[in-house]
């Protein structure tokens, strides 16, 4: 059993009191950066929310689309670039539409990780 509190926790309170005393206190250069880490904090705070159920999902993905197992997650997505580029999957229907929503849901959920704003702006 994990102690109490959790990382995910911890990340919350110091990012909570980055915003609230610190941030207040900031302006120009300095401000911009306590920003950029506090990003960093949710982002690092979303991926530990999310597990590694999106990148074991990725994963089966693309085995599915490049018909072999996949150990090297980034290696299978450069072959599927270079397979798109080809025209692979350009002449069968059902296969361009798997590849379609294996796009979709791998940008989806990067989005969820890195900037889920735009997830919600774009179902307005």
């Amino acid at each position: 059993m994990r102690e109490q509190p959790t990382g995910e926790s911890l990340l919350q309170c110091a990012r909570d009191a980055l915003k609230n005393n610190v941030l207040p206190l900031l302006k120009g250069d300095a401000k911009r950066d306590v920003l950029m880490v506090m990003n960093a904090m949710s982002i690092v705070q979303r991926e530990l929310q999310l597990g590694t159920q999106p990148d074991e999902n990725e994963q089966q993905s693309l085995a599915v689309l490049l018909g072999e197992p996949v150990f090297d997650v980034a290696q299978a997505n450069r072959d599927l670039a270079s397979h798109i580029r080809s025209g692979l999957f350009d002449t069968d229907q059902a296969e361009r539409v798997t590849v379609f929503k294996h796009l979709r849901l791998v940008g989806q959920n990067r989005l969820h990780v890195s900037n889920p704003k735009v997830l919600q702006a774009s179902k307005s």
